[in-house]
């Protein structure tokens, strides 16, 4: 199998990985993901025959798999969920000796654990493809273009999804798909309305980042394309809000401003005379095209989910009296999941666990407002959940993935080509590539995002999230030559 096929079906099979976990569900049902599991342990196979095959190509020689750290990283990680599962099973039970509930003992205290198997299984179907789809796009056998061209895909296919959700919005459907009655909220495939705000503010910011790359392009540009691109940008600027998600709408504001300054910023200085007129009255145009769809169809909607439902009052700013920017008790949420893990600092509660162990931490008084009320079941800080439910060492490892995939944007790697005789090519991230810049906007805004609610426990865009961390170093990489002589 040549070099070609292989890059194509690793291509194909991220994209239709991808577009499964955003299109079906948001990848939040537990019945539809393994399928999604199945494909990425195909891709696995794949990725690791791939390094038999011999390389026409110059790559990287640390973008082999075995040695990636992120490989190794996850790889623990996935082990260390694997473990939970198979040492799950705790029961509730109330001990007359001591007059109160308690749950039994996993079978092997000593070891991790977690309540439920099929919860605990739930795990690995989040992270096993991440970690698939991550370690495929750092793989030697995809080169930059196609990682380029996947992106591109993933911005045309989340344009298209906001497009859908804005349809289904204008339509006051309550069924999701029109179909799947939904009492809770829900915009576009995504069942709560956060993760939805959360999706399409990362891809908008990937969309400009494209856009702006695409059209400071020295090379020529292609007027589809960057039709594609500002229409995608726009379709998902306009699905944040339309999410109706206050976090979602705040970030997607704040990032149009973001791109519409930068855009005019960076063009300014790399354009000259009428090109510098025409991007200022498409920024203008595209701005206010923004603007006007939100207000048009929206604003009534988005006004509401502002409105204080008990107005408070305000010294310094009357202003906000009547805005609610409260975060629906999520900082008592906040003290109790910090209390769990100092009770479990090393091996952590178990996935899921927090909701088995919340009522404990609670006075009887409060269970109704947070044991008995939804969507309490996750803390709504997911760097917290996660410690709480993997302890020191499995947050530990979750985190060295991560910190591998950021410290990859930043570190300079060295190729070296076959017929070269005693030169190297020496590679580093772009920081001056609107892609890059972005890029880590986009990624950085989900991560502020996972600071008040749980962007991260939704497989579409943790597995997103981490394919577009991946990918940036090589999509943005800047070579140039170097001699070992020297």
């Amino acid at each position: 199998m040549s070099f070609g096929i292989i890059e194509k079906f690793l291509v194909s099979g991220l994209a239709l990985i991808l577009a499964y976990l955003t299109w079906v569900w948001g990848g939040l049902r537990l019945a539809w993901l393994p399928p999604s599991v199945w494909a990425s342990g195909i891709l696995l196979i794949i990725v690791l025959a791939s390094s038999l095959v011999p390389l026409r190509v110059t790559v990287a020689r640390s973008r082999f798999w075995w040695r990636d750290p992120f490989f190794y990283f996850g790889l623990l990680f996935l082990g260390y969920l694997v473990i939970q599962w198979w040492n799950a099973g705790r029961v509730l039970y109330f001990d007359v000796g001591f007059m109160e509930w308690r749950y039994s003992p996993p079978l092997h205290p000593a070891w991790p654990s977690a309540f439920s198997r099929p919860e605990a299984a739930q795990m690995l179907y989040w992270f096993f493809p991440a970690w698939v789809l991550g370690l495929t796009v750092r793989s030697s056998a995809i080169r930059g273009r196609a990682l380029i061209g996947l992106l591109q895909g993933l911005v045309y296919s989340a344009g298209l999804l906001a497009l859908f959700g804005v349809i289904q919005f204008l339509t006051r459907t309550k069924y999701q798909y029109w179909v799947a009655p939904s009492g809770e909220g829900f915009f576009a495939s995504f069942g709560y309305t956060n993760h939805a705000a959360a999706f399409f503010v990362l891809m908008g910011a990937l969309a400009a980042g494209l856009l702006f790359r695409e059209i400071f392009n020295r090379e020529g540009k292609h007027p589809f394309r960057t039709t594609a691109l500002a229409a995608s940008l726009l379709l998902c600027l306009v699905g944040a809000n339309f999410s109706l998600s206050r976090a979602g709408v705040i970030l997607a504001w704040a990032l149009a401003g973001f791109v519409a300054l930068y855009g005019l910023y960076r063009g300014w200085r790399k354009l000259h005379g009428a090109g510098r007129i025409n991007l200022a009255a498409a920024t203008v145009a595209v701005f206010c095209i923004f603007y006007f769809a939100v207000a048009g169809f929206g604003s009534k909607d988005i006004t509401r989910e502002f409105t204080a439902r008990k107005p408070s009052h305000h010294l310094l700013f009357p202003v906000l009296d009547n805005l609610d920017l409260s975060f629906g008790g999520r900082a008592k949420l906040d003290q109790i999941a910090w209390q769990m893990w100092q009770d479990h600092k090393l091996l952590g509660v178990g996935g899921w666990g927090y909701r088995y162990l919340l009522f404990f931490y609670l006075p009887h008084e409060e269970w109704k407002e947070y044991v008995q009320s939804p969507g309490k079941a996750n803390v709504h800080c997911d760097s917290l959940q996660f410690l709480a439910e993997f302890g020191i060492v499995g947050f530990g490892l979750m985190l060295a993935m991560f910190v591998t995939l950021i410290t990859s944007l930043f570190r300079r790697r060295f190729t070296e080509p076959k017929h070269a005789q005693g030169a190297r090519v020496r590679g580093h991230a772009n920081r001056r590539d609107p892609l890059w810049i972005l890029g880590i906007i986009g990624l950085l805004l989900v991560v502020i995002f996972s600071l008040i609610d749980l962007p991260f426990r939704c497989p579409a865009i943790l597995c997103t999230w981490v394919v577009i961390l991946a990918a940036l170093p090589n999509v943005t990489e800047a070579r140039f030559s170097t001699n070992k002589n020297k």
